[in-house]
């Protein structure tokens, strides 16, 4: 037998609701499986805790078979329950941090731009200087501009 077969067979092993060949088998499994050996210790201590002393005076039916499905139900409970898997935070956190960490240098070193590309000053180049407009004005409007800048910087 395979130990899921053994597991699930014990507790009727326990309760004495086994046919003698599969108690056979399930006895002789225990003896050769530490990890059944274990589980059969465990329910056996289980189940003597759980049932009432032979001293007590009640025999109601009603006792017995509660006792009997409140270890039969524990088992169950335990056997079926599926254990929920936590997040790995050790392993998601070191390996988004190394990513945000190679995106940073690869930025530096092969996407951002130089310094001396983005920090260029624009210098307004004039052909003949700061004043050739004036020589594209008319004698009169020359003469006009003049005594403008002449008033407001006095001259």
């Amino acid at each position: 037998m395979k130990c899921l077969d053994v597991q699930e067979n014990i507790i009727y092993l326990l309760c004495g609701e086994i046919s003698p060949e599969d108690r056979m088998a399930v006895l002789e499994h225990i003896r050769n499986c530490p990890m059944c050996r274990q589980e059969y210790q465990m329910l056996d201590e289980c189940l003597q805790l759980c049932t009432p002393a032979e001293t007590e005076t009640c025999e109601c039916q009603f006792q017995k078979t509660y006792w009997e499905e409140f270890v039969f139900s524990i088992h169950e409970k335990i056997s079926h329950e599926k254990f929920e898997k936590r997040f790995p935070f050790r392993i998601v956190i070191p390996v988004v941090a190394s990513a945000v960490v190679a995106f940073g240098i690869g930025y530096f070193l092969f996407i951002r731009p130089e310094p001396e590309i983005t920090a260029q000053e624009q210098i307004p180049q004039y052909q003949g200087g700061q004043y050739e407009e004036v020589y594209e004005l008319t004698p009169e409007q020359q003469e006009e501009f003049i005594k403008i800048i002449n008033q407001r910087y006095g001259q």
